[in-house]
């Protein structure tokens, strides 16, 4: 069971920026950014297990099923949801059958989405039973099973996202990575934009997703090519441009090292067929890569970006790749952002510009 205090919180926040000091205080200047004490996590996932004849929800701590009463770091809207759903799922055996995952999203607006996992065909009786769930908390649900979903209501919650004096929305669809502490994610659109090189020219995004940092990058340069490897996310990403009407944002479905090769003229790719990459003049580069960070074939090819900004989840890769940026590129700015309270996790952010050549 996961407890929840500001005095629990502000001691790991103090050991996280003890650790981000002693690495980096020496470099650059840093900016540290606290989340909120409880109710920040906007996403949260859950097995599903009997305990006393009865289902609850449950989560894997050093490889045992613990029972989930109570999720005080979830948003306010899944705290709510929390209990009324398992009611239903004990209630009725049609919905409980063979269900073994459930997944909730929530936005700031209170819009929320529920996933129920199954190892079982859902059929016309289980899409009435739910759908009367559905009605009666006032969500989404989306049932998955193997070659199968079913959507009642939407696939996705909007989410504003707020940025210096800017405000956007951005649709967070079912089965795409997104920002768990949007209010942390906030934080790090207006450090990454307060810090964005002051000029007017063209942006490579590595790892883009579904366009939360895309559209604010819009705004900022003459033109973005985004990419990102994940299907799911290239659909969620042209469905956000639309919503936002960027008309300066081309995008396609490739890995980080294949952009580069593009670009480069390393390799072509028919995925990039429609866009002309000779038009674009790009000397800034955005990376908010998986956790292992950056791989060496990138590491070595954007050392003659004159400007990178780099968003990182994983601290270790963190360090080592920037130890090797950092000879060719100086860094002029570091950020450390609190997205997950209570875990040992640091999301970090760099801006580093090129050393002048001699």
């Amino acid at each position: 069971m996961i407890k929840t205090s500001k005095e629990a919180y502000e001691t790991q926040f103090k050991n996280k920026k003890i650790l981000f000091d002693q690495h980096f205080s020496s470099i650059a200047p840093i900016e540290f950014f606290k989340s909120n004490y409880d109710s920040f996590r906007y996403r949260a996932e859950f097995s599903l297990s009997k305990f006393d004849n009865a289902y609850s929800y449950t989560m894997t701590l050093n490889g045992k099923k613990e029972r989930i009463d109570f999720f005080p770091i979830a948003s306010k809207r899944i705290q709510e949801l929390m209990p009324p759903l398992l009611s239903y799922i004990n209630d009725n055996p049609i919905i409980s059958d063979k269900l073994f995952q459930i997944e909730f999203q929530s936005s700031r607006n209170n819009e929320a989405m529920v996933s129920l996992i199954y190892h079982k065909e859902l059929n016309e009786n289980w899409f009435r039973s739910v759908s009367k769930v559905a009605t009666d908390l006032d969500v989404s649900i989306i049932g998955r099973s193997k070659n199968q979903q079913i959507i009642i209501g939407n696939n996705f919650i909007t989410e504003n996202y707020k940025y210096q004096d800017r405000e956007f929305s951005i649709r967070l669809y079912e089965q795409c990575f997104s920002q768990t502490n949007p209010d942390i994610c906030d934080d790090m659109l207006d450090w990454v934009t307060r810090y964005s090189p002051k000029i007017k020219e063209d942006i490579m995004e590595l790892h883009c997703g579904l366009g939360t940092f895309t559209i604010p990058l819009s705004n900022l340069f003459t033109k973005v090519l985004a990419t990102e490897n994940s299907r799911p996310s290239i659909k969620a990403l042209k469905e956000n441009i639309e919503l936002n009407c960027r008309n300066n944002i081309f995008f396609a479905r490739l890995s980080g090292k294949e952009t580069i090769e593009a670009y480069k003229k390393i390799r072509p790719y028919r995925r990039l067929s429609s866009i002309n990459l000779d038009k674009f003049n790009i000397d800034t580069i955005f990376l908010d890569p998986p956790r292992d960070g950056l791989d060496q074939f990138t590491r070595e090819n954007i050392i003659d970006m004159e400007n990178i900004i780099y968003v990182s989840c994983g601290f270790e890769s963190f360090k080592r790749d920037l130890q090797d940026l950092q000879k060719t590129h100086e860094i002029t700015n570091l950020a450390m952002f609190d997205q997950f309270p209570y875990t040992d996790h640091i999301e970090s952010g760099a801006i580093l510009k090129r050393k002048a050549p001699g």
